[in-house]
C-alpha cells in the first residue's frame, strides 16, 4: 500500500458534521476505507476532471465527491463534497 492521507477542507468537514448520525457513521467508514482502496470499483471517475471521483453510497443515500493527488510521494485523498441524495 502506498502512503496515503485524507484531507478535509473545512467545507467538507462541516458537511459531514451536519449529517444526521445515521448517515455520518457510514460516510466516515467509507471515507477511511479509501485509505486502503482509493479507487474502489463503486467510485465513478468524473468526466473531464482528472483524478476526481464520485462515490455514491446507495444504501445510505449519500454521495461523496473526492480527488486524489500526489504530494511528495504521498497520495492525498481530498474530500471535496459530502451530500445526502435528494
Amino acid at each position: 500500500m502506498a502512503d496515503r492521507r485524507i484531507a478535509f477542507p473545512e467545507r467538507a468537514w462541516e458537511q459531514i458534521e451536519a449529517l444526521p448520525e445515521s448517515l455520518r457513521r457510514p460516510v466516515q467508514l467509507a471515507i477511511f476505507t479509501l485509505l486502503d482502496e482509493p479507487r474502489p470499483t463503486l467510485a465513478d471517475p468524473m468526466d473531464g476532471v482528472p483524478n476526481a471521483y464520485e462515490l455514491n453510497l446507495v444504501s445510505d443515500d449519500v454521495t461523496i465527491w473526492y480527488t486524489i493527488t500526489l504530494h511528495e510521494g504521498v497520495e492525498v485523498i481530498t474530500i471535496q463534497v459530502v451530500r445526502p441524495n435528494l
